[in-house]
């Protein structure tokens, strides 16, 4: 758990980075917290007063890692969908679509009232995944 502060969504990413240090997917797994956390504190009550997100990782020895943000909930609700070329996001509203892009699986559980996790299977196997083709700036 972190408080939710956005100083914290760093100290989530090295912590996540050294985890999966020597799998080759370990920038990966970090900007993929990195961005599920930046959500949380700008979307949900976990960026308000108080507030606070926890983020969970499961790295088996074989198969996919498993990586989940949890928030506490508001009034919106993750979204996963595609943007189409005539309604590309200005600022911002990429974080999803690059976490789609990394992650084998990604979808959400929970609802606004309780808080969602936001998860994603990392393939292990894929260490030259990374983001091949996708803009991050």
């Amino acid at each position: 758990m972190f408080p939710g502060e956005s100083d914290q969504v760093g100290r989530a990413r090295h912590i996540v980075e050294a985890l999966f240090a020597g799998t080759g997917r370990e920038d990966d797994a970090g900007l993929i917290v990195s961005e599920l956390a930046t959500n949380a504190l700008v979307h949900t009550r976990s960026g308000k007063a108080g507030g606070w997100f926890g983020v969970e990782v499961r790295l088996p020895y074989d198969g996919p890692a498993y990586l989940g943000v949890y928030d506490l909930g508001g009034s919106g609700c993750p979204w996963f969908g595609r943007h189409q070329a005539d309604d590309e996001p200005g600022m911002g509203g990429r974080g999803l679509a690059i976490v789609r892009e990394l992650a084998m699986d990604v979808s959400r559980i929970g609802n606004p009232a309780t808080g969602y996790t936001v998860w994603v299977y990392l393939d292990l196997t894929a260490k030259d995944a990374g983001l091949a083709g996708v803009a991050t700036g």
